[in-house]
């Protein structure tokens, strides 16, 4: 058993904006052992460990079916899973390397001495699934789409474009992005698995909602069959542009709730592949020893109660600071992940950025006395007139979720908060979290990058594609853009440490736990790795290029 940990991003961007300043080649090579990854090229093989077979489709299983199937709308790992196989980047993680930024579409790049410029010169034999070539033009369009997208579209990772002034493209395979500033997490924002890019040839003429029911990218994998409320099955697109890849014939998706049945799937071989929780994997740990791996660590996921700060009494800061004060965080750790998880504010409480533990149990909710913080959340509440506290109407609960709805709900019953969970599946839940149309959401969110740029732009910022308060505090914007401009480490880290300080007790969200990740695998799966390619739990991975089967 190997413990991941989690990647610091800002030293990759020091590397975009340091080593890479004058131009950047593929990644180094690495030696040729038989556990080193092989030779990073635009051109060459894609890097995976050991020596390669070609064959076999990878099957793995979640809860549910994806809301949909588009990229940029979305932020549940129940699309990405497979969605962004279809699809190239600009440019991706090492799979094995979370320092180093591999080509992808983009085969080199140039970084101007100020920093404010990075032009990228994309291949030329590259075609989407339709046979129609990727040019600039494609790249121009998925990015402003991202950025800025049309009225009434969701663009979840809007924010971690704004930096861009200008896309511009010089001609037909050069694209050249200019920010108004220095900008540390371009080349972490790039690269992380939900910026593939999609065809304007093909989305334009038929507008966004075709990339719900479509995936019409350039990618190793195609969509070849959907079977709602049963299975996914990609397959491997034999016309792919780079050489050599991709060795896996496809992947299947299986859609199978009960999560001993999952479990049963996964020792039986029918599942290569599988996410648990702790006791689950201790036990496959013991008994499948030999035949199944398990990859743990701390993931950029977190466990989390969105409170909608327009209705009633949840838009009183004192009501939201009761409710944090009302939560028993250890007791969540204990009863509900079996131990495996971590306390921690906006931030995960593995980076460099997050605050020291003492500094942390300054804040509401987070001190180790749950009885003396309940009564200060009565208090606090009878100071805003609900004394006897109030029922919430609204309290949704995504399939998948539900132990973490009960242990809230029953959690706030303790300070007089009552409330009726209701169960969505994952699909109407993402509609109602976008569209507010709740009272209270716990929810498992996850993330791509180690960050702050991109953990407060996706979700607490005024406005930001995840944030489900509907609070907008301009003071918390005026301090992440003074780190998000901040390029020495040292300095933006203490920037940081001050917005987490002022945002963290404003309850955008509560933040029960940061949660432990294990990945089952059998031992015939090989280059996979949860944590490389950023950290990002496997988000960033999910182009299955390197991934072979010897069986």
């Amino acid at each position: 058993m190997t413990r991941g940990s989690n990647v610091k991003v800002f030293l990759a961007s020091l590397v975009v904006l340091g080593l890479l300043a004058a131009s950047c080649a593929p990644a180094a090579e690495a030696p040729k052992a038989q556990d080193q990854p092989a030779q990073v090229s635009g051109t060459a093989p894609f890097p995976t460990k050991g020596n390669p077979k070609y064959g076999g489709v990878l099957t793995t299983a979640q809860t549910d079916d994806p809301p949909n199937f588009d990229l940029y709308s979305n932020s549940t790992t129940n699309m990405q899973k497979f969605t962004w196989a279809a699809y190239n980047n600009l440019v991706l993680f090492d799979p094995y390397d979370n320092s180093k930024f591999m080509p992808d579409i983009a085969e080199r790049w140039e970084i101007s001495k100020d920093g404010k410029e990075a032009t990228f010169y994309l291949h030329k034999n590259i075609k989407f699934h339709n046979g129609t070539p990727l040019t600039a033009a494609d790249v121009k369009f998925s990015l402003e789409w991202v950025k800025d997208p049309p009225k009434g579209v969701v663009s979840t990772r809007r924010d971690n474009l704004l930096p861009i002034d200008a896309i511009l493209t010089p001609d037909e395979y050069t694209v050249k992005l200019v920010t108004k500033l220095p900008y540390a997490a371009l080349f972490p924002m790039l690269a992380q698995g939900w910026m593939g890019i999609y065809s304007k040839g093909f989305v334009e003429p038929k507008g966004h909602k075709i990339m719900e029911k479509e995936m019409m990218g350039s990618g190793a994998f195609k969509l070849k069959e959907y079977i709602r409320g049963t299975s996914i099955e990609m397959v491997k697109n034999t016309d792919y542009w780079q050489k050599g890849v991709p060795y896996l014939d496809g992947l299947k998706v299986f859609f199978i709730p009960d999560r001993g049945t999952r479990l049963a799937a996964l020792r039986t071989g029918q599942l290569d592949m599988l996410g648990l929780d702790v006791l689950d994997a201790e036990d496959i740990a013991k008994t499948m020893a030999g035949k199944i791996n398990i990859e743990e660590g701390v993931s950029i996921g977190w466990s989390t109660l969105n409170m909608n700060a327009k209705r009633g009494a949840l838009g009183d800061l004192r009501v939201r600071k009761a409710l944090s004060l009302a939560i028993d965080r250890p007791g969540y750790i204990k009863l509900v992940q079996k131990g495996d998880g971590v306390i921690g504010g906006y931030v995960p409480p593995t980076s460099p950025f997050a605050l020291s533990k003492e500094e942390l149990m300054k804040l509401p909710g987070y001190g180790p006395d749950i009885e003396a913080n309940r009564r200060e959340a009565k208090k606090l509440l009878a100071e805003a007139g609900v004394p006897n506290g109030f029922d919430v109407a609204n309290f949704i609960v995504r399939k998948g979720s539900e132990d973490l709805g009960v242990y809230v709900q029953d959690q706030l019953k303790q300070v007089g908060v009552t409330s009726t969970i209701k169960i969505m599946d994952s699909g109407p839940a993402y509609d109602a979290a976008v569209k507010l149309d709740f009272d209270m959401l716990p929810w498992g969110h996850g993330l791509a990058l180690d960050d702050p740029d991109a953990h407060y732009s996706e979700l607490y910022l005024c406005g930001a594609p995840r944030d489900y308060s509907g609070m907008c505090d301009q003071k918390v914007t005026e301090l992440f853009n003074k780190q998000s401009q901040e390029l020495d480490p040292a300095k933006r880290k203490q920037l940081v440490w001050d917005l987490e300080r002022y945002a963290v007790p404003l309850g955008i969200k509560l933040v029960l736990s940061w949660n432990g990740f294990r990945s089952a695998s059998w031992n015939y799966v090989k280059g996979w790795q949860e944590t490389g390619g950023g950290g990002g739990g496997g988000y960033n991975v999910r182009h299955y290029k390197q991934v072979w089967m010897d069986k």
